[in-house]
């Protein structure tokens, strides 16, 4: 599951995620990027919440943000590592029995991180709806702020 994934269904609930999926999926298939629907669902749920609240989804949505850039970042020091270790046990010459055990382990963990990010690279539908909450969440914000500046 991706990081936007259990975000979107931690903050908002699975049946809305589930919505929001469907509805996005739909207007890509029809070469859309409509998204006012969504936006308007979002903000109508989001809108009488207490600001404090609002900053702390605000927050866990930067943290998630920042967790699919390091899992994009982690995984080409994945590959670098994989391929340096796996060719330093080949080389070195070791039992075979160490030898495939070492190289399966490595494999394993190396095909679970490639899984972890194939999972949050691609995620565009996701992606489409994090944004769309990111944008209601700075709306409410910025609304906020303009109404205490009054």
């Amino acid at each position: 599951m991706s990081v936007f994934k259990k975000l979107i269904r931690k903050e908002l609930g699975e049946v809305n995620y589930n919505k929001y999926f469907t509805y996005i999926q739909k207007n890509l298939k029809n070469k859309s990027l409509e998204s006012k629907e969504v936006f308007e669902d979002i903000y109508t749920r989001l809108k009488d919440k207490d600001i404090e609240a609002i900053a702390h989804m605000h927050d866990r949505l930067n943290d998630a943000m920042l967790l699919a850039f390091r899992i994009s970042k982690n995984y080409m020091f994945a590959v670098v590592f994989y391929i340096a270790a796996s060719t330093f046990i080949l080389l070195k010459g070791l039992v075979p029995f160490i030898a495939i055990t070492a190289l399966g382990t490595m494999s394993v963990l190396f095909l679970i991180k490639t899984y972890e990010f194939v999972v949050n690279k691609y995620c565009f539908i996701d992606a489409q709806i994090v944004l769309v909450y990111k944008s209601v969440l700075e709306k409410i914000i910025l609304g906020h702020v303009k109404r205490r500046n009054l």
